[in-house]
């Protein structure tokens, strides 16, 4: 029967021991969430970069690219005054880049 209590006391500290890392690991996590929470997704902006990259590579190739161009001037002012959000920009420069494939 001594065991049995010595097992008791150990498994409540244990139990204590998992909740308090628990807390801290919950702190830790909403602290991160605070502080990353304006960060613009990185993956989404590689893929905006890459694509400004392929819409621009065509337009030099392409003589008739003025209208691309505009448009592509035009989408890009919007959002870095921040007339549009990234999911929109995205959206566009994908419609832009079906454009210049197209050609």
């Amino acid at each position: 029967m001594d065991y049995f209590y010595l097992f008791l006391a150990m498994g409540l500290i244990v139990v204590y021991l998992i909740l308090r890392f628990d807390e801290q690991q919950r702190r830790k996590v909403s602290t991160m969430l605070k502080q990353t929470s304006d960060v613009q997704p990185l993956l989404m902006m590689q893929s905006l970069g890459l694509k400004l990259n392929r819409i621009n590579e065509a337009l030099k190739s392409a003589p008739e690219g003025d209208e691309i161009q505009n448009k592509l001037s035009r989408i890009t002012t919007e959002y870095n005054s921040g007339h549009i959000n990234m999911q929109t920009y995205n959206k566009q420069l994908n419609d832009l880049l079906q454009m210049v494939e197209a050609r």
